[in-house]
C-alpha cells in the first residue's frame, strides 16, 4: 500500500530525512534528558516535544499526524523529536534531521537512547492525491548468490526508464545514503544497446556514465535517482522517508547489506508521475531486477520483458472487448441487403432529391445491374472501379457490383485523371463504370457509361440474381485506395464479413434499425461511405443522398436534414463545425438522435453549443477513432457535457469484437500510461494491400498473442487504466486535411518527380503555425479553418507556376498544397532534417490554368476572361478586399481560388464575408469561378440570371 506524506514543503527548502520508531508504552517521556541525550548524538541542540493524538495508531488521525510531523522543517536544529501518545496507549518517536548533520545511523541510535524498538508492519496510509509525496514498495529478489548489487538495481532501473519512460525524457543519477548526488549518472540503454548481451548491459550500469542526451542537471525530463543506503536499522522505524531531492522527480531508495533481504521503497511526486504509471515502474523495476539477475547473461537485453505473462495478459484484456453475445450476422452484404428488402420491400431505401426508391425498387435494379455486368465479362472475385457522382444511381451500381460476385473499387470524378489512371492501372480495372463515356483519367477501353449499363440492364432478370459460387464472407467486397508516401496510393482489400462485424458491434449499442433516416455525405472513395451506406441498409435504414455541392454549403445541407428529419447524421469534425454553428441559431432544431464523429481528431471543447440545443438525453454524440485498415473504426467514446468542458482526448474503447494495443519500435507491448504505436487485432483487420506484398508484411503482422493478425497502424497513441484509448496524431509525416489521410510523402514525391525539382519538403499549418515538419513531411493533427498544406521546392530550370501544373496533374483538390515557394535551399536541423521554424513564410506563386478532371475546374464561366473586365468596378473592389483579407494582399484580380490555398473552409469564409457586403455568392460559385473578376461578375448580376 501507497505511504503519503502529505504538506506544501515536503520536497522543497532543506534536505531532510525522517523515521517512525515505536516507543515502550504504559510510561511517558523524560523530555529533558531525552533531549539531552539526542543532542549529544546529533552534535547540536535538540528539542523533544510529546502530543497527544485522538485515535488509535492504525486510524485515519493518525496517519495524518505523523504525515505532519515527517515533513515538518526543522528551522535550522539538527533534528527534531516528536512523541505521539495516542488514544490505544501506543506511543511513537518521529525523528526528522537534516541527513548532512545526522546520517541514519545516528538517527537510529537517538531512537534507541529513548528506548525505540523494532516493529514489524510499516505504517499504512491513505492513497496518494496531486501534489503529495506518495512510497510504494518495491519487492526485490534474493539475489542467488552474494548480496544485491547496487548496479544491478541501476541496471534493471535503467532498462525500465528506457522501455516504458522514455516519452518523459528520463534521467537517472545515483545519490549517496544523504541524498547528495555523486556525480554518476547511469546510460539509459538506447535502441542499438538492445542488441548487446544482459551481462554487458549490467557491467555498463554498474560504472560511471554519462548524462544521457538532453537530460543533463536542470533539463526538463523526469529525473529519477537511486539512493543506495546500506545501513540495516536497529531499531528498525514503522516508516523511513529518505532524503528528497526537490530535482528527482522519482527517488528509488534501496537497503541492502548485514545479510538482510534487500528492500526498496519507490518515492515519487504524483504531480510529476501519475498513481498508474508509478506502480508500473515498481511492478516492472521488481520483474525485470529478477530477470536480470537470474536469467540468461548472454541473451540480448531486447529478451528482457518488463511486463510478464500475467501482466501482459491483464494489458491485453484491457484493450480487447469481446463481441456482443448472440447471432452473427450471415452472409455477404448484397445477400444482407436482399433479405432486407425481402422482408420490406416497400420501406424507403433511398431519398435523392425528388427520386425516392424502396427496398425492394433497389433490389431488383442491383440484380439486373450484376446481371449487366456479367454480359460485359465481369466475373466473381473480379474487381470492378465505379466512377461516378454521389446519387441513387450510385448506390444502385455498388449494390449490383457486389450482387455479381465482383468486388467494387470506388474512384472519385473530382480526382485528377493521372491519379484515377494509376488507380484503374494499379487495381487491373477492365471495367469502370463511368458517368459518361469521356470521363478523364478513365481509358475509353475500360469506361462503360451509366447509361450504356442501364441498356444492358433491360430486360435481365431482376428476381433472381446471377450465380456467384466461391463467393463468400471472407472474400473482397471493396478495395479503397489510400494516400501513399512513396507518391502510389495503396488500395486496401476489405472483405464483406469485415462490414458485417462492424454491424454486429454497433447496432445494438447505437439503436440502429428500419425508423432511422441516415445521410449519406462522404464520396465512396472515403471509408467513412462504407459506414453511412452499409449502415443504413444492413439496418433497414432510409438513406439519404447528400449531393455535391449540397455539402460545401452548411446552409443547404442543414435545410435537407431538417427536411428529411435526418437521424443519424455522420460528420468529420471539420464539416460538423459548420453546421453548428447554423444549429446554434435555428429557431427549430434538427430531429438527429446520434451524431458519429470520425475521419480526423474532435476538439470536444466545441461541443457545449451542440448540448444546449440537443441535450444529451435526446442526442447521442459518439467520437469515433478509425482507420482504412480496421473497416472504418475501431474505438468508439461517447462524449458528454462533461468531457467537452474537459476536453477529453480519449477515443474510447475497442468496439465489440476488435481490440487495441500500443508497441514500441520493436513491436513490443507496452503497459497502460505508455505512449507508442496503436496495433489493432479482432474483427476489422482488413485482407491486405492489393499487389504490395512487402508493405503487407511490414503492416498486417501475425498477431502472437492470438490466432489472427496485428494491423500496425502508424498512429501514436496511449492506452489508459481503463482500458480506453488516447490517440496522439502520426508516427509518420501522415495529417488529416478535412477528414482525408494525407501522407506529406506522397505529395514530397509528386513535387519531386518534376524534373526540376532538386528538394521538395511538405508542411502542415495550422491558424496557430506548423504542426511539424521533416524533409519528408510533418506529423499533424486535426485540421480546423486555418489549416493548409504549404511546399517548398528548391528549383533548377522551373518556375513554381510550372510545378503546381504538373502537381495538379496528380493530386486531387484536398491534397494540393495552398501555398508552393521556391527556395534556394531547405534549412536543416543539425539532425539533417528540414528546419521547419527556418522556413520562410509561403510566398507569392503564379496561378496556373485549372487542372482537369475535376468539379472545380469544369464549367467555370468567365474564368477565361481578362482580369476584371467585364466586373463592375464596385463590385470588383469588394471581391477583392474580401479575397485579401483572406488570402493576404498580393492577391490581384484573376488569382486562382485553388492556387491561393482555397479549401472548403476558406470558401464558406468568402461566401459570409460578402454576405455581409450584400452580394450574394455560395461555395459553388467560389469553387466554379475560381478567381475575384470572375466572382464579382456573377455576384453583380442581376438575380434573374444568376
Amino acid at each position: 500500500m501507497a505511504s503519503v506524506l502529505t504538506g506544501t514543503g515536503d520536497v522543497h527548502g532543506p534536505s531532510r530525512h525522517a523515521g517512525v520508531y515505536r516507543l515502550p508504552g504504559g510510561r511517558g517521556t523524560d523530555p529533558g534528558g531525552a533531549a539531552t541525550a539526542a543532542s549529544a548524538l546529533a552534535g547540536g541542540p535538540v528539542r523533544l516535544w510529546t502530543e497527544p493524538v485522538a485515535g488509535p495508531v492504525d486510524g485515519a488521525v493518525a496517519a495524518a499526524r505523523r504525515s505532519v510531523e515527517l515533513n515538518a522543517p526543522l528551522g535550522g536544529a539538527p533534528a527534531r523529536l516528536v512523541v505521539l501518545e495516542y488514544a490505544d496507549g501506543v506511543r511513537e518517536l518521529v525523528v526528522t534531521a537534516d541527513p548532512a548533520r545526522v546520517g541514519r545511523p545516528a538517527m537510529d541510535r537517538i531512537a534507541a537512547s529513548l528506548g525505540a524498538r523494532g516493529t514489524g508492519t510499516p505504517h499504512a496510509a491513505p492513497a496518494p492525491r496531486d501534489g503529495l509525496v506518495a512510497a510504494l514498495p518495491v519487492p526485490l529478489p534474493e539475489p542467488p548468490s552474494g548480496p544485491l548489487r547496487d548496479g544491478d538495481v541501476a541496471a534493471a532501473l535503467a532498462l525500465v526508464l528506457a522501455r516504458t519512460f522514455g516519452d518523459l525524457a528520463p534521467a537517472l543519477e545515483v545519490l549517496d545514503p544523504h541524498g547528495a548526488i555523486t556525480h554518476r549518472s547511469v546510460a539509459l540503454p538506447g535502441e542499438d544497446d538492445e542488441d548487446r548481451p544482459v551481462a554487458a548491459h549490467r557491467a555498463a550500469a554498474a560504472r560511471p556514465g554519462t548524462d544521457p542526451g538532453g537530460s543533463a542537471p536542470g533539463g526538463g525530463g523526469l529525473r529519477v535517482a537511486l539512493l543506495a543506503d546500506r545501513h540495516r536499522a536497529d531499531p528498525a522505524p514503522a516508516a523511513y522517508r529518505p532524503p528528497l531531492d526537490a530535482r528527482h522527480a522519482v527517488t528509488v531508495h534501496l537497503t541492502t547489506g548485514d545479510g538482510g533481504p534487500p528492500m526498496a521503497t519507490c518515492w515519487y511526486r504524483t504531480g510529476d508521475l501519475p498513481g498508474p504509471r508509478a506502480a508500473t515502474l515498481v511492478r516492472q523495476l521488481s520483474r525485470v531486477t529478477a530477470e536480470l539477475l537470474t536469467g540468461d547473461q548472454d541473451a540480448p537485453l531486447a529478451g528482457v520483458d518488463p511486463l510478464g505473462p500475467a501482466e501482459r495478459r491483464r494489458v491485453l484484456e484491457l484493450g480487447r472487448t469481446p463481441r456482443v453475445p448472440g447471432p452473427l450476422r450471415e452472409g455477404t452484404v448484397h445477400e444482407q441487403v436482399l433479405a432486407v428488402a425481402r422482408a420490406r420491400p416497400e420501406a424507403t431505401a433511398l431519398v435523392d432529391g425528388d427520386t425516392t426508391m424502396t427496398y425492394g425498387v433497389l433490389a431488383r435494379q442491383a440484380v439486373r445491374t450484376a446481371h449487366a455486368l456479367r454480359r460485359l465479362g465481369v466475373a466473381p472475385g473480379d474487381r470492378v472501379g465505379v466512377c461516378l457522382d454521389r446519387t441513387a444511381d450510385l448506390v444502385v451500381t455498388l449494390l449490383g457490383v457486389l450482387t455479381a460476385g465482383a468486388a467494387y473499387v470506388p474512384l472519385d470524378p473530382a480526382y485528377p485523371a493521372d491519379r484515377l489512371d494509376h488507380t484503374v492501372r494499379d487495381a487491373g480495372l477492365s471495367v469502370v463504370l463511368v458517368g459518361t463515356a469521356d470521363q478523364p483519367g478513365v481509358d475509353a477501353a475500360t469506361a462503360v457509361a451509366l447509361d450504356r449499363l442501364k441498356e444492358l440492364a433491360e430486360g435481365q432478370d431482376a428476381d433472381v440474381p446471377p450465380a456467384s459460387a466461391g463467393t463468400g464472407p471472407g472474400d473482397p467486397a471493396y478495395v479503397i485506395y489510400t494516400s501513399g508516401s512513396t507518391g502510389r496510393p495503396k488500395g486496401v482489400v476489405v472483405p464483406h464479413r469485415n462490414v458485417s462485424r462492424l454491424l454486429d458491434a454497433t447496432e445494438h449499442d447505437f439503436g440502429l434499425g428500419p425508423d432511422d433516416t441516415w445521410s449519406w455525405f462522404h464520396s465512396a472513395a472515403f471509408d467513412f461511405s462504407v459506414w453511412e451506406i452499409w449502415g443504413c441498409l444492413l439496418t433497414g435504414g432510409r438513406l439519404v443522398v447528400v449531393p455535391y455541392w449540397t455539402c460545401r454549403s452548411p446552409e443547404e445541407f442543414r435545410e435537407l436534414l431538417l427536411k428529411e428529419r435526418v437521424t443519424v447524421l455522420n460528420q468529420t469534425p471539420s464539416a460538423f463545425s459548420r453546421l453548428l454553428e447554423l444549429e446554434r441559431a435555428a429557431h427549430t432544431p434538427l430531429a438527429v438522435r446520434l451524431v458519429v464523429f470520425g475521419g480526423e481528431p474532435l476538439d470536444a471543447t466545441g461541443l457545449t453549443a451542440w448540448f444546449d440545443v440537443h441535450p444529451e438525453h435526446e442526442c447521442r454524440v459518439v467520437n469515433m477513432f478509425g482507420i482504412t485498415e480496421t473497416t472504418v473504426h475501431v474505438t468508439a467514446q461517447t462524449v458528454t457535457r462533461a468531457e467537452a468542458l474537459t476536453g477529453a482526448r480519449s477515443v474510447g474503447r475497442a468496439i465489440p469484437g476488435w481490440s487495441v494495443r500500443v508497441l514500441d519500435g520493436r513491436g513490443r507491448l507496452l503497459p497502460p500510461g505508455t505512449p507508442g504505436e496503436i496495433a489493432v487485432a479482432g474483427d476489422g483487420v482488413a485482407l491486405h494491400y492489393l499487389g504490395r506484398p512487402e508493405l503487407t508484411d511490414r503492416r498486417f503482422v501475425p498477431d502472437p498473442d492470438g490466432e489472427g493478425r496485428l494491423y500496425l497502424s502508424g498512429d501514436l497513441g496511449v492506452l489508459l487504466p481503463d482500458g480506453r484509448l488516447e490517440h496522439h496524431g502520426r508516427l509518420d509525416d501522415q495529417v488529416k486535411v478535412r477528414g482525408y489521410r494525407i501522407e506529406l510523402g506522397e505529395i514530397r514525391s509528386v513535387l519531386l518527380a518534376h524534373e526540376a525539382v532538386v528538394a521538395a519538403a511538405v508542411v502542415l499549418r495550422t491558424g496557430g503555425g506548423a504542426r511539424g515538419g521533416t524533409e519528408g513531411g510533418a506529423a499533424g493533427g486535426a485540421d480546423d479553418g486555418d489549416a493548409r498544406l504549404d511546399a517548398y521546392v528548391v528549383l533548377d530550370g522551373a518556375d513554381p507556376g510550372e510545378v503546381r501544373r504538373h502537381a495538379a496533374q496528380l493530386l486531387p483538390e484536398y491534397m494540393m498544397p495552398g501555398t508552393l515557394t521556391a527556395v534556394d535551399a531547405l534549412p536543416l536541423t543539425v539532425n539533417g532534417k528540414v528546419d521547419v521554424a527556418r522556413l520562410p513564410a509561403p510566398g507569392e506563386c503564379p496561378s496556373p490554368p485549372a487542372a482537369t478532371g475535376s468539379p472545380a475546374a469544369s464549367g467555370t464561366p468567365g474564368s477565361g476572361d481578362a482580369p476584371g473586365e467585364d466586373a463592375p468596378r464596385g463590385a470588383l473592389d469588394e471581391v477583392l478586399a474580401v479575397w485579401r483579407e483572406v488570402f493576404g494582399p498580393a492577391v490581384a484580380p484573376d488569382d486562382d481560388f485553388f492556387h491561393l490555398g482555397g479549401n472548403s473552409l476558406l470558401a464558406l469564409r468568402i461566401v459570409r464575408m460578402l454576405g455581409a457586403r450584400s452580394l450574394k455568392a455560395g461555395v459553388r460559385e467560389v469553387y466554379q469561378l475560381r478567381t475575384p473578376a470572375a466572382l464579382a461578375e456573377f455576384a453583380a448580376a442581376p438575380a434573374t440570371t444568376s
